[in-house]
């Protein structure tokens, strides 16, 4: 069974409805990114340059919730038995295990600097947030990963850790106030500010390339993208036709996500970062979905 970013949702099964491909009339250039997709029945990450796919995957097992910063990727994968983080560079020449444990750990986000990878863990019980430092890529050994304090109790779920572009504020989703909601804390430490009141929950949060900005999906009805200053305030519906998409992945001026990410159809679709119809970026083959932008 695939193990995929949904693995810890709080709020699971909630009905999914369609969205249309829709043009804009400015075409966007769109960057380079990775994204997950099936092969032979395994999910597998895949670079996508150019609207052409290369598969980065050369092993067996499950690689899955990818995320960029700082010329790597870290991504989770189920290749050693169990759920473990890895980093690799952006072409997959070096791949390096980071976590080596019996739980299950997922969700790596890794700093804008390289230098920390918070991930999401088991190990102690609830899904809760974990840090590491970022090994180099030629490390041999395993660095002993932390706990995160976030200001909740230790059985309340959370994930979804997301790294402002700045470095300094870490938002991720938490179920201390009954459902999941999207809170953000200091990543050198303080109190967590909870910034959604979605009534279905609000899951996956991710920033905008300038950190103004902090898409997520909302459960309330069929699951959609919303978004809210990263300062608070009102949320809005991210757009029209951003109904059943997948966590979307950010830069400055585009945003990535995957239409339909529990079934086979749809495209991976681009938006302007500040609003606008989507484009397709490449039509699915493999289930292609988890797009994650590369950054150099």
């Amino acid at each position: 069974m695939k193990r995929e970013r949904w693995m810890w949702t709080v709020a699971a099964g909630v009905a999914l409805s369609g969205c249309s491909d829709s043009t804009s009339s400015v075409p966007l250039v769109i960057p380079s990114f990775v994204v997950v997709g099936d092969t032979g029945g395994n999910s597998q990450l895949y670079r996508v340059q150019d609207g052409v796919e290369t598969r980065l995957s050369t092993t067996t097992g499950n690689d899955f919730d990818p995320m960029s910063a700082a010329s790597r990727i870290v991504f989770a994968t189920d290749r050693d038995g169990n759920a473990e983080v890895y980093i690799e560079d952006t072409s997959a020449t070096v791949s390096r295990r980071v976590t080596n444990s019996s739980a299950a750990d997922a969700q790596p986000a890794l700093s804008p600097d390289g230098s920390t990878i918070i991930f999401v863990s088991n190990r102690s019980g609830a899904p809760r947030l974990w840090s590491v430092p970022a090994p180099a890529l030629d490390a041999t050994a395993f660095a002993a990963p932390t706990a995160l304090v976030t200001g909740s109790a230790t059985e309340i779920p959370e994930g979804a850790p997301a790294w402002s572009p700045d470095g300094t504020t870490l938002a991720f989703s938490s179920a201390r106030s009954g459902t999941s909601q999207i809170f953000t804390m200091p990543t050198a430490g303080g109190s967590a500010v909870e910034l959604t009141t979605e009534a279905g929950g609000a899951f996956n949060p991710v920033w905008s390339g300038d950190g103004h900005t902090i898409y997520y999906l909302s459960g309330a009805g069929a699951v959609h993208l919303r978004r809210i200053k990263s300062s608070g305030g009102s949320a809005t519906d991210f757009e029209s036709d951003s109904l059943d998409l997948d966590a979307v992945s950010c830069n400055t001026t585009v945003c990535i996500a995957a239409e339909n990410p529990a079934g086979e159809r749809g495209s991976i679709l681009a938006f302007p970062a500040k609003g606008g119809k989507g484009q397709v970026a490449i039509a699915r083959t493999h289930h292609e979905r988890q797009a994650a932008i590369l950054v150099p």
